[in-house]
């Protein structure tokens, strides 16, 4: 390896072979869910504690015996995952020293000095394990997202929420994999993502804005959301009323989610007889299935006009120790 180009195709390179390894392309092409970075790193044997770490986001410890990283517990979920996969990118492409990292995603800002070629390495390979261009393709096609919509913030918003990656990191990702020019991931990555929150919910103000804003609809059936307890999902379902149909919004509360508006809006080409829109804000520290029916409330038997599944996983950022996952295959 002699340049920073070489660093970042051999980055690459080992992440699209990871993901042949386990199989991630056929199990993701439905763009229903995010890379599971720490999966990935349980299957490889590879181990991972979060801990408080002071100025860094995370490091790699090679031993002779099992390697293992420490990331840090004082930075957001989608930054854990990025750290987790540079610090995977380090094991993988058997880096033999120590690595202390206090950034990671300089690969895709475009970055040019001031990193030595293992860095750039594990960065290079952090982003392609994470955002590769066929699962960002496969999300744009279950959204039926185009070019276009791809240079608006509010949708590259929301594909980062799909992705399970920070808003920036997914400007960038889009200009390194050629979908829109540097200079527009630029402007993007300049946009607050507060913004795209305020006009995902213009009638709800969250506690903080910090929290994420999901705008949910009938493309995200069976998707997964990877999230935040203090997290906004809002429902908008198509809703055939004057049939005598509504959705039966009980399970909500049984998923440990709570409803903050709950509204039918007319939609604007709506002829006499048609669909209306069910609008539901909920927020929520859920972990588990949350299925709706559209059904005749006076109907009591199994049958329903339409389903809407979600898998939630609103636990937010991982505390002090094992992973989650690491701990309930443990107890």
């Amino acid at each position: 390896m002699t340049t920073r180009r070489d660093a970042i195709l051999n980055g690459t390179s080992r992440a699209a072979e990871l993901h042949a390894d386990l199989g991630l392309r056929d199990a993701l092409k439905n763009g229903d869910r995010p890379v599971d970075v720490l999966s990935a790193i349980r299957k490889i044997g590879l181990v991972v504690l979060f801990q408080p770490l002071e100025g860094l986001l995370g490091a790699y410890v090679p031993t002779a015996g099992t390697a293992g990283m420490l990331v840090t517990t004082e930075r957001s979920l989608h930054i854990q995952r990025f750290t987790a996969a540079h610090e995977l990118g380090h094991h993988l492409l058997k880096h033999r020293a120590m690595s202390l990292d206090a950034d990671v995603g300089f690969v895709a800002r475009g970055e040019p000095n001031g990193h030595d070629f293992q860095e750039i390495e594990a960065d290079a390979f952090a982003s392609e394990f994470l955002l590769p261009a066929w699962l960002i393709s496969a999300h744009v096609r279950r959204h039926r997202w185009g070019r276009t919509d791809l240079k608006q913030a509010d949708v590259v918003y929301q594909l980062s929420l799909r992705l399970g990656v920070s808003y920036a990191a997914t400007c960038w990702s889009l200009a390194s994999n050629n979908i829109i020019k540097r200079a527009e991931a630029q402007k993007l990555a300049l946009a607050p993502p507060k913004a795209s929150k305020q006009r995902a919910v213009p009638d709800f103000e969250p506690k903080s804005w910090h929290s994420d804003i999901w705008l949910l609809s009938k493309y995200d059936r069976g998707v997964q959301v990877l999230g935040n307890p203090d997290d906004v999902l809002v429902l908008a379902l198509e809703e055939h009323v004057s049939a005598g149909y509504a959705w039966d919004t009980k399970a909500v509360a049984a998923a440990g989610l709570t409803v903050e508006k709950d509204e039918r809006q007319d939609a604007e080409d709506v002829s006499i007889g048609g669909p209306v829109t069910r609008r539901l804000v909920v927020q929520g520290a859920a972990n588990g299935r949350l299925r709706l029916e559209e059904k005749r409330p006076w109907d009591s038997g199994p049958t329903s006009l339409s389903t809407f599944e979600i898998d939630l996983a609103m636990l937010g950022k991982e505390i002090k120790g094992l992973p989650r996952a690491a701990r309930a295959i443990a107890a």
